[in-house]
């Protein structure tokens, strides 16, 4: 009697782990990147909510307002691997355009342009490269 396994069912066990790491990893990856993705809008809306703070106290927004002093950075996340670069597209005492772009090289890249205005309409296209804000566009895929 012979104990232990043999060769082909080691390499039939090691076929089956290869082939749900194959179908897992895709997934997984799209899981990050939609995290990564409402991550940045939520923090557009924080900067979207501090403008519209500044528009109620002095009747119009912060024409001369960067995204470094109201953000205190013009990436996206603070911590860890920038993903995302955050501008003002438009800034000036009655309107805003805030555009959040993937950075070449990382796990956003062609993701898609990501805006929000100053009427809340939002924007996000997969592999988008311009804002196309309007009354029926969203943040949803």
């Amino acid at each position: 009697m012979k104990n232990g396994f043999t060769l082909i069912e080691i390499m039939i066990v090691v076929a089956i782990i290869a082939i749900l790491v194959a179908i897992a990893t895709p997934s997984y990856l799209q899981y990050v990147r939609k995290g990564n993705r409402t991550a940045v809008q939520s923090e557009m809306m924080n900067i979207a909510q501090n403008l519209e703070s500044q528009k109620m106290v002095n009747n119009r927004y912060p024409s001369n307002a960067t995204i470094q002093s109201i953000y205190g950075s013009n990436v996206s996340p603070l911590q860890g691997k920038a993903l995302y670069t955050l501008a003002f597209t438009t800034l000036n005492d009655s309107t805003w355009v805030l555009t959040a772009t993937p950075i070449t090289n990382t796990s956003q890249a062609g993701d898609g342009i990501i805006c929000l205005n100053d009427q809340g309409q939002k924007f996000w296209a997969k592999g988008a490269t311009d804002c196309a804000l309007s009354a029926s566009s969203s943040w949803t895929e």
